[in-house]
C-alpha cells in the first residue's frame, strides 16, 4: 500500500481527480498527470504486487485504463476538479444513440 493511500481513498469517495506523480517507464524518468481513480487492489502474500487503477484522462493511445503499483508511485494529491466514472465508461456515441431510440418511442 501506498504512504498516499488514504488521498486515493478520498479521492473516490469525493469523485475528483487525483494527481499522480510517477515512475513512467523503466528509465526512471518521472512524470505526472491527473487520472480519475477507479479501485484499489491490495497484494496478495505480502509482496509489492498492489495495484492502483486509475482513469487517464490525458492518454493519447486511447487506452485510458492503467494500472501502477504502489512501488511506481512517488505521490498522489487531492484536487478539487470532479468527474463522474458513468462517464467515463460510456461513450458519447452510446449516449446520443440510447438518446435517439427514446426520442423515437
Amino acid at each position: 500500500m501506498h504512504r498516499d493511500h488514504d488521498i486515493f481513498v478520498k479521492s473516490i469517495q469525493g469523485r475528483t481527480k487525483v494527481k499522480v506523480t510517477f515512475v513512467t517507464n523503466d528509465h526512471g524518468d518521472i512524470g505526472d498527470r491527473l487520472f480519475g481513480p477507479i479501485f484499489y487492489l491490495a497484494s496478495v502474500g505480502g509482496d509489492d504486487s498492489d495495484c492502483y487503477y486509475l482513469w487517464d484522462f490525458e492518454s493519447e493511445t486511447g487506452d485510458n485504463f492503467l494500472g501502477l503499483s504502489a512501488s511506481q508511485i512517488v505521490s498522489m494529491e487531492l484536487t478539487t476538479e470532479s468527474f463522474d466514472l458513468v462517464e467515463l465508461l460510456t461513450s458519447k456515441r452510446e449516449i446520443s444513440d440510447f438518446e435517439c431510440r427514446s426520442r423515437e418511442n
